[in-house]
């Protein structure tokens, strides 16, 4: 019986390519399926189990962030197949790169078929929007995710914080920032405390909630926590 496969079966493989080249590979940025950061590069890819038109869109979108898209899809069983070739024609006049993935083969033989043509370094909101969301996280979330929970930058800072005051008790905004090195937004994380997870005490100093307290212990398994946890205890 032939397996039924999933968006996110193409993500692992193509993560272990770029990152064989050096990049750093985050999954759901800023709605790309993936973007990865070398230096000053950025490459965005966008994946679906087949090639139709919202996987075209969905990348042209993209090219207002960067001139290295690709899309990415398994592998055809017949690579001379004229809708393959049409297919790379298409990618080729609009500039978008291809990648594919042997999903039926136990190597998951990842090929980047072509690349785009247009070599420009663009700075621009989006750009900069999704180069600073891939070096905030530490923590990955996986490519063409629907229904999992998307790791955020915004959100590691978040828990961070927590287990700062997890392990230290009470805090003022500027003392996260001055003595533990967090970042300058730790007084407006503590000010719209979007997921409830602290508490004022006293005039600029805020605890951990009973909330966040639950949330931490629920997931204290969770690599992202335990990693934040030991940062705030100095064992790491």
């Amino acid at each position: 019986m032939s397996r039924t496969y999933k968006e996110t079966d193409l993500y692992e493989p193509i993560k272990t390519l770029l990152s064989d080249q050096g990049f750093t590979v985050r999954g759901e940025v800023k709605g790309c399926d993936i973007a990865a950061i070398k230096d000053d590069i950025l490459w965005v890819v966008e994946m679906k189990l087949s090639a139709n038109l919202t996987l075209i869109y969905q990348a042209m979108e993209r090219l207002t962030a960067t001139d290295w898209v690709f899309v990415a899809i398994p592998r055809p069983r017949n690579a001379r197949a004229s809708n393959f070739a049409l297919l790379k024609r298409l990618l080729k006049k609009l500039q978008i790169g291809l990648i594919t993935v042997s999903l039926d083969s136990p190597s998951k033989h990842t090929e980047i078929i072509h690349f785009p043509t247009g070599n420009a370094s663009k700075t621009t909101k989006k750009s900069a929007s999704l180069r600073r969301e891939v070096a905030g996280r530490m923590a990955d979330s996986v490519g063409g995710s629907t229904k999992a929970k998307i790791n955020t930058a915004y959100r590691e800072r978040c828990v961070r914080i927590a287990c700062l005051l997890e392990a230290n008790g009470p805090q003022s905004a500027a003392n996260l920032t001055k003595i533990y090195g967090c970042e300058k937004d730790a007084h407006s994380i503590l000010k719209h405390n979007h997921y409830n997870w602290y508490v004022k005490v006293a005039r600029g100093q805020f605890a951990l909630s009973s909330i966040g307290a639950t949330y931490l212990c629920e997931n204290e398994n969770e690599k992202l926590i335990i990693y934040y946890r030991m940062r705030a205890n100095n064992t790491l």
